[in-house]
């Protein structure tokens, strides 16, 4: 399964090395279509609020010390503040729901 062809008029990043997204983005919030093309792994940290849910593969969350194993179909939430990592499976594909906007992208018209 692939993303449609059109959510490459999203802004396109790449969060991390392997690890591409296409971002939606509103003045209180920011959504992420990601794609991992490899595995890796994401170390600690911790941010706004954040909700998501598998839509294909493998993904590792640790959530405050606790190991969870999400696949297709399974969804998860990160309260604010609440330190976590993840590994992700190479071909895991998942949507990422951000309070604020946890990735800053150029204003309209500018590059």
């Amino acid at each position: 399964m692939a993303y449609p062809e059109w959510f490459k008029s999203f802004v396109q990043v790449n969060l991390w090395p392997g690890l591409d997204a296409s971002l939606l983005t509103s003045q209180g919030g920011q959504a992420g279509f990601m794609l991992a093309s490899e595995e890796l792994e994401v170390p600690e940290h911790a941010h706004q609020g954040q909700w998501g849910i598998v839509v294909e593969g493998v993904v590792e969350l640790t959530i405050g010390g606790v190991l969870h194993v999400l696949r297709k179909g399974d969804n998860y939430y990160i309260p604010a503040g609440v330190p976590h990592s993840a590994k992700l499976h190479k071909g895991a594909m998942f949507i990422d729901v951000w309070e604020g906007v946890r990735v800053p992208v150029p204003a309209e018209g500018q590059s």
